[in-house]
């Protein structure tokens, strides 16, 4: 059986086939890649999975406060999902918010049935955060979270 980390980046390989956009490179979800971006992690590191918006501001100030993170912690792994299918002001909306990360975004399906993929008690709120201590252990968080909240949930000083 595959460890769930390297099936998730199968089918994140699988979907960005043609996955790429003008507004950037971004991999567009379907609700089988969609239901892998929460799916458990065997990571050995701290890993945040951030859904956010081109126009929620609280979106982009959880990704500076990531941005700012991932400098002092190398080893955190960030993913951001735009929660909207992207347009030409996707990348620049999170270039600005200087994280580095894998960019995941919604695709041509549903968007209430890609919310439910990811996680089916989820409303749609944003900013949505998963944050993976690297230990096993999972966080589900809706609204910002300063860096001291995400220091003390993925274990990092």
């Amino acid at each position: 059986m595959m460890k769930p980390t390297l099936a998730a980046l199968l089918l994140a390989l699988a979907t960005s086939a043609g996955a790429a956009t003008d507004a950037g490179s971004f991999t567009l979800l379907d609700r089988h890649a969609a239901k892998a971006v929460t799916a458990p992690r065997s990571d050995a590191r701290p890993t945040v999975v951030a859904l956010w918006a081109s126009d929620c501001a609280y979106c982009k100030q959880n990704l500076r406060t990531l941005a700012g993170l991932a400098k002092a912690n190398p080893q955190l792994r960030i993913v951001t999902v735009a929660a909207e299918l992207p347009t030409a002001d996707t990348q620049p909306a999170i270039d600005k918010t200087g994280v580095k990360s894998e960019r995941l975004a919604y695709g041509d399906d549903v968007p209430e049935a890609l919310a439910y993929a990811i996680d089916p008690n989820w409303r749609g709120e944003l900013p949505r955060t998963y944050l993976f201590d690297g230990k096993g252990g999972i966080q589900a968080r809706s609204g910002v979270i300063d860096a001291a909240g995400f220091k003390a949930a993925l274990g990092l000083k």
